[in-house]
């Protein structure tokens, strides 16, 4: 519109609340662009800004604002009602963005004439402030239905795991364990056992022990159910304890702003992505000291990372030190909590993984 249909700026704004004389500056094209953000973000001592928008809201149609020379308007409440004109354009009007009676914004379009908006154009404007409009809520409609079908499918892949781990501990879990149980109990039995035989129990009861470890190890990776009862922060900090201790390695936990409480989806995908950051490190990097801090921003943030300084990762994207698997896995768990994932590495200097969703959607808790 600025550079086609001949105005001078143009300038689209979300209101900040119903009785709010301040709106947040969303897209604009034309000069003057960061002074025209400066003017909207300004003081209304007179009032008349509120005024005028709240009459364009109310009454969902356009008001046109030339300049006070040709309409003998005081200079003081044409500059308060429109603060964009005095950067030099000569008229303005301000359009209502609703849809289905629901009002969200302006569309603001400004001009160097003070006749420019007579009664054809404005009506044009109108319809193209409509059809904005109508866009905008087709954008809006779209991305909720694309996080309502995400919350979907994660409850119901959380269903699912769920299941599936009381399944094998309920199932496969019991056998193995009484299987492990009866051959103990048969080694320790034997009194006159050949040597051969007494081998072969005792590699019996060593794959059992395993099979049942990996078998743990599998439902607590498909439903972390300590999750259902204990924080991000200590869960975070019982498994950088048990990490250290398990891999002799020094890992370091660090937390700000732990008062907060995620919901149990979002732990879950939280601290599962950072159980990946963290095996990832230690299996790979080679590395002798492990950072891992955990950030919470009330209504703004939350930020996990985990920083090691091992060897580095070659390629971000050929699948050395698992950026291939590993670090795919952790860039869709931060996805499904809508955030990112992100993945800094120098050959020799160590690697970053860092992990960061907003939690101003009410996920999170603050007291």
């Amino acid at each position: 519109m600025a550079e086609s249909g001949g105005y001078g700026f143009v300038w689209v704004g979300y209101a900040g609340g119903r009785d709010s004389a301040r709106i947040r500056l969303v897209a604009c094209a034309g000069g003057s662009g960061s002074a025209v953000a400066a003017t909207l973000r300004g003081p209304d001592e007179s009032g008349e800004r509120k005024r005028v928008w709240q009459r364009v809201r109310e009454t969902c149609a356009p008001v046109v604002l030339p300049h006070p020379s040709t309409h003998g308007d005081s200079q003081a409440s044409w500059s308060e009602a429109a603060p964009d004109l005095r950067l030099g354009y000569r008229s303005a009007i301000i359009l209502p963005l609703s849809a289905e009676g629901v009002y969200f914004g302006y569309l603001s379009v400004l001009s160097d004439r003070s006749d420019a908006f007579d009664g054809f154009e404005s009506a044009l404007l109108a319809e193209l402030a409509q059809d904005l409009a109508f866009g905008i809520r087709t954008l809006r409609e779209r991305a909720a239905t694309v996080r309502a079908i995400q919350r979907l499918r994660e409850e119901t892949e959380r269903e699912v795991q769920s299941r599936l781990a009381m399944t094998l501990h309920d199932g496969i879990g019991q056998t193995l364990q009484a299987l492990n149980m009866d051959l103990k109990q048969i080694r320790a039995n034997a009194e006159d056992i050949q040597p051969i035989i007494k081998g072969q129990l005792d590699r019996l009861v060593a794959e059992s022990d395993e099979a049942l470890r990996d078998l743990r190890a599998v439902n607590s990776e498909l439903h972390p159910s300590f999750l259902d009862w204990l924080p991000l922060p200590d869960a975070v900090r019982h498994h950088c304890s048990e990490s250290a201790e398990r891999t002799d390695t020094a890992i370091h936990f660090h937390a700000d702003g732990t008062d907060c409480v995620l919901d149990q989806q979002t732990r879950v995908q939280c601290f599962l992505a950072f159980r990946e950051a963290l095996s990832n490190a230690l299996r790979h990097a080679h590395a002798s000291r492990i950072e891992v801090h955990l950030r919470v921003r009330p209504r703004d943030r939350f930020t996990l990372a985990v920083v090691d300084n091992g060897v580095g990762i070659k390629s971000l994207g050929t699948g050395a030190r698992g950026s291939g698997l590993g670090l795919s896995i952790i860039r869709d768990r931060a996805a499904a909590l809508r955030g990112r994932a992100d993945v800094r590495s120098r050959i020799g200097r160590g690697t970053l993984v860092r992990i960061c969703f907003p939690v101003s959607d009410g996920r999170c808790q603050c007291p």
